[in-house]
């Protein structure tokens, strides 16, 4: 069985340092003329849907996940990618139900405790990797999660069915106003809303959140209808990282 894995480990190291190397100078670049896209790995998991992955800086422990919208894109997040790769090693996972009117695309079913374990089975995996060649072991204990449509709604149950793990949270352009029921207030809580789309029900779910005690910020993004994140993306993607991580580790 060992034999079996090595291959694998080596494969995911090499890809892995490849992505690690370009997303550093992603990293460092000036903020005013910032990389569009950092390099962007696709990671087959074993026993699940494959994970699409943005290495952060190799001395970063910080996990950002990412779940896209209802048969949505995976790699929806790549216009703010170079964003990501300041602050951690992304995770973008794919739905665990097929769309039977999109082929090869998945939605995300209710069964939340399935998808925290997926989420740390594509943790692991990529942990074992970064280990293997010497970078920071990734935090699977308190991850930032960003969640888009039908996403934003699961990251958002997440929080409150795991709040100790789930500490950081972005909604974009979730369908439902969110609601601080169980959300703990120990974590800190961003909704963004397209400037074209819905989002009265946004901005009544940050004033609810705020009632409740809870650290809260709405944030726009500028000429964005559903299912963008705009032509400045980048930009606002970068000002939500920065105050998702704002004095916090």
């Amino acid at each position: 069985m060992a034999g079996g894995r090595a291959p694998l480990a080596t494969a995911l190291a090499l890809a892995l340092a490849t992505v690690g190397a370009l997303a550093a100078r992603a990293a460092a670049a000036d903020d005013a003329t910032p990389p569009p896209e950092a390099p962007i790995v696709t990671l087959r998991v074993p026993g699940d849907q494959p994970v699409e992955v943005v290495e952060g800086p190799p001395d970063s422990s910080r996990v950002i996940v990412y779940l896209h919208g209802l048969c949505g894109d995976p790699l929806a997040f790549r216009s703010w990618s170079s964003a990501a790769a300041r602050f951690g090693t992304l995770i973008s996972l794919r739905g665990d139900e097929r769309c039977p009117d999109a082929p090869g695309r998945m939605k995300w079913s209710y069964n939340h405790d399935r998808t925290n374990r997926r989420i740390s089975a594509a943790i692991k995996l990529i942990d074992d990797a970064r280990r293997a060649r010497g970078a920071v072991p990734l935090d699977g204990t308190r991850l930032t999660a960003i969640g888009y449509s039908q996403g934003a709604k699961r990251v958002e149950w997440l929080a409150g069915r795991f709040p100790e793990r789930f500490v950081r949270v972005a909604m974009v352009a979730g369908a439902f106003k969110p609601s601080p029921w169980r959300l703990s207030r120990h974590a800190r809580f961003l909704i963004v809303g397209g400037a074209l789309d819905e989002r009265r029900h946004l901005v009544e779910g940050r004033d609810e959140l705020a009632r409740a005690g809870l650290t809260v910020r709405y944030l726009e993004l500028p000429k964005a209808r559903h299912g963008e994140y705009g032509p400045e993306g980048h930009a606002a993607m970068t000002d939500a990282l920065v105050w998702l991580f704002k004095n916090l580790p």
